[in-house]
């Protein structure tokens, strides 16, 4: 009967099942940073007398919070008892409706901690590989190979990662101070295209006017690039079937014969993601 009050009672951060010097969390904080000191429960003192749901949840939480403590401590040999024990903890749980509730978030912890452990060791190479693009990026006037470079190993190292069973939605904090979706670092090194574009565009000032290319000998830059947008205009830009193919794929830009950007990709009559080719009249998917 207490669990089915815990379960209905509006939300206050007075309820000490919210308290944080109980080590409790709040869902809005966990669905932001996915730490277990975030997770629904408390992993501190409960009170006297505290429903057998909560003291499950105590339990399991605390175990996954010290899994978590190993993999930043680069001890990732006892993560997996400890994720057993707790997942044995929440199988034996009562099915109060708190504890009901909060199944699903406790499984969703323990896929973000292994992930965690197939990230730990791609962490220093994904950091560098950021920061090397942030550099070169962030120069007055950015030498175009040695940008292309940095993107390039850069895209090539997160494709490792997530090739390592690594989700890249989940939030980790590569550059100080940015928690985010580890999507979000990947877009902003591929957004970075967009300045060994300009530094391929422009003409070297130092050169003698004779020695500038004439814009009709310049090439046109090559068709099936993201064009330096990221994808959320893109996304706005298409319509229809294209816009569904481009979501289902949200890792990747087309290749596709054109101009760069959502703006030759809504056109183009064929679009490659791989080995995958789409065809396309107007925005509809042809029947094949």
């Amino acid at each position: 009967m207490l669990g089915l009050l815990l379960a209905s009672a509006p939300v206050h951060a007075s309820e000490w099942w919210h308290d944080s010097e109980r080590g409790c969390g709040l869902i809005e904080n966990w669905r932001k940073t996915n730490r277990i000191a975030d997770l629904p429960g408390c992993d501190g003192e409960l009170p006297k007398g505290a429903p057998p749901g909560e003291v499950a949840m105590h339990d399991a939480k605390k175990l996954l919070r010290e899994a978590e403590k190993l993999i930043e401590s680069d001890k990732p040999a006892e993560v997996d008892a400890k994720i057993a024990q707790a997942t044995e903890l929440m199988n034996r749980a009562p099915s109060d409706p708190r504890v009901h509730w909060a199944r699903g978030h406790y499984a969703q912890a323990i896929k973000v901690l292994k992930g965690k452990v197939a990230l730990a060791p791609k962490v220093a190479k994904l950091r560098s590989s950021v920061k090397a693009v942030a550099d070169v990026a962030s120069q007055a006037k950015p030498d175009g190979k040695a940008l292309g470079d940095a993107i390039t190993a850069c895209v090539a190292a997160f494709k490792e990662a997530e090739g390592a069973g690594v989700d890249l939605s989940m939030p980790y904090e590569l550059t100080a101070g940015k928690l985010r979706p580890l999507k979000e670092d990947l877009q902003e090194c591929e957004a970075a295209k967009s300045k060994v574009t300009d530094s391929v565009a422009k003409p070297d000032e130092t050169k003698k006017p004779e020695e500038t290319k004439k814009p009709e000998e310049t090439k046109k830059p090559a068709g099936g690039s993201d064009g330096g947008v990221p994808r959320e205009k893109w996304a706005k830009k298409l319509k229809g079937d294209r816009k569904k193919v481009f979501e289902d794929h949200p890792d990747a830009f087309p290749e596709f014969e054109g101009d760069p950007g959502p703006k030759g990709a809504s056109k183009a009559p064929e679009w490659k993601y791989g080995s995958e080719v789409f065809r396309f009249k107007g925005n509809k998917l042809k029947k094949e």
